[in-house]
């Protein structure tokens, strides 16, 4: 009775960061109201980690596919994914493709790591970036590019490269292609 007593025949799991369990070559969908198919996530590999109830996937290819906003599509070469997949980091070569249409060209936004907040359907970088519009080119340290709005602000040590074509394709004078907005 004492030795039963003495050690805990079944004690508690300790929470690490190691994976408990894991999956190959995966896709997860997330619908609005009405069924419609509004963000779509694919990787090669799954693991998830109990302690802080994340997710990394291996080769992850993140599409943002809400009908009132341009469709974009985020790579990198590996995502932690937080809160219940709304807050994606995508590490490593990370790119976020606004993909063009009638009104814009399409923007490529990328940096060393990229962080997609999936609900605002906002993704934002603290470290350098390049945004890509055309021939245009805008690079700078921190980037918010807001895929409702189609604003990209830059906050620090902005450059920017308007393509004369680019300009010409506007209406105004000397604006600067849509989507590549510098932040004052």
């Amino acid at each position: 009775d004492y030795s039963q007593r003495a050690v805990e025949i079944d004690p508690p799991s300790r929470l690490t960061h190691e994976p408990d369990t894991w999956a190959k070559k995966i896709v997860l969908l997330r619908t609005d109201n009405s069924g419609i198919v509004i963000h779509r996530l694919e990787g090669d590999l799954m693991e998830h980690f109990p302690d802080d109830k994340s997710y990394e996937l291996i080769a992850p290819r993140a599409f943002g596919l809400k009908p009132e906003n341009p469709l974009t599509v985020a790579t990198s070469r590996i995502a932690v994914v937080y809160d219940e997949g709304n807050r994606i980091i995508m590490r490593g070569d990370a790119v976020i493709l606004r993909l063009g249409d009638a009104e814009r060209q399409p923007l490529n936004f990328r940096s060393e790591e990229l962080t997609l907040l999936v609900k605002e359907d906002v993704s934002f970088t603290d470290l350098p970036a390049i945004a890509t519009s055309g021939r245009s080119r805008m690079s700078g340290v921190g980037m918010r590019f807001n895929n409702a709005t189609q604003q990209l602000d830059v906050f620090k040590s902005t450059d920017v490269d308007i393509a004369p074509k680019d300009q010409a394709a506007e209406s105004a004078p000397n604006a600067t292609p849509k989507g590549l907005i510098p932040k004052p």
